[in-house]
């Protein structure tokens, strides 16, 4: 643990990390873990990160937690393991030292900015980022949708990761509001980059909304709890398909197919232009384009190519029964070209 004085505290602070899996909802491999604190006084982190913020320790804590992190890796399923930063961390140079420090795999980090805290220096914020982003490191924009910073933390610091509060994940099957809220982030997100996870999922029947919405990573106890290691083998299973999606079922009958075709079509269009955009730049020569650029223009065209995927198999799935044979027919009856 980074050598700290932890002056106005009786003693240095006793936490352990617990772990909860984030996972591709179409085939339950899991994507990554969010390591979570839980203190020793029980008292919640909320509670210890407000007080650490107050006593100018966020950053101590914070590189304590790290530091811990970094060490359980080798224990970790495959995949990323995604940790939470205080934005006045970001000041403290210690990070960059320890994030990026002799056999550290930085491959498998992504650091979490939350949205609930203020960022006092976006340019100071984006340079550190920056240097961490080199280093193959990946950002991600914690509590999207839920702090008074609004949409500001991805316009600003353009994550790879949006991770969708649970206060819009909750209910997302029976309310209106939530879901256009949650596609629209899933539009907004394919055309900045990024991707999108969804926290707090604890029913089926969300999960079943956060994939009609494009949202096809989530973590939450529908999932798998938060847990300490070893983590046990996942029992969570792809939910199988739903063949009464429109059988007029309570959970399935807010589906409107018009809204879905519409935002469907904005969210390709979207996707295919910005593979054009990638394809017009990559037809330069490679040498005339940074390495670091060219690597993120390769990985933006195939984040967008996946999108495309993914929209066009929620469209089919999510088509009335019969709408197939219409169409499959309207196209027989068309004349040759």
């Amino acid at each position: 643990m980074p050598t700290t004085d932890w002056t106005g505290f009786a003693s240095e602070p006793d936490f352990r990390l617990v772990y909860q899996p984030i996972v591709h909802l179409d085939s339950a491999v899991i994507a990554g873990v969010e390591a979570l604190c839980r203190f020793g006084d029980g008292r919640s982190p909320e509670d210890w990160f407000r007080e650490c913020e107050h006593l100018d320790l966020a950053a101590a804590l914070d590189l304590a937690i790290i530091e811990r992190a970094l060490a359980d890796i080798p224990r970790l399923p495959d995949g990323y393991v995604s940790i939470n930063l205080s934005p006045s961390t970001l000041r403290d140079p210690r990070l960059a030292h320890l994030l990026r420090g002799p056999g550290v795999p930085t491959d498998r980090i992504v650091v979490e900015v939350t949205e609930h805290a203020r960022v006092n220096d976006y340019l100071e914020a984006q340079r550190v980022l920056g240097d961490l982003r080199k280093g193959g490191i990946r950002v991600a924009v914690d509590d999207a949708g839920s702090g008074y910073a609004s949409l500001r933390h991805i316009l600003e610091l353009r994550p790879d990761i949006i991770k969708m509060d649970q206060s819009i994940t909750r209910d997302i099957d029976t309310d209106p509001a939530r879901r256009a809220l949650a596609t629209a982030l899933v539009i907004f997100a394919g055309e900045v980059g990024a991707s999108v996870v969804a926290e707090g999922a604890e029913t089926d029947a969300e999960l079943r909304a956060l994939e009609a919405a494009g949202i096809h990573r989530a973590q939450g106890y529908a999932i798998a709890a938060p847990q300490s290691l070893p983590l046990p083998p996942m029992a969570f299973e792809p939910l199988p398909p739903d063949d009464d999606a429109f059988a007029g079922s309570e959970t399935q009958a807010w589906i409107d197919l018009d809204a879905t075709v519409a935002i469907t079509a904005h969210g390709l269009l979207s996707a295919t232009a910005a593979i054009e955009t990638a394809l017009g730049l990559i037809r330069q020569r490679h040498a005339e384009i940074p390495e670091v650029e060219f690597r993120a223009i390769v990985r933006s065209a195939e984040r967008q190519a996946r999108l495309v995927g993914g929209v066009l198999k929620d469209l089919i799935h999510g088509l009335p029964p019969g709408t197939l044979a219409v169409l499959d027919e309207l196209s027989e009856a068309q004349p040759a070209s």
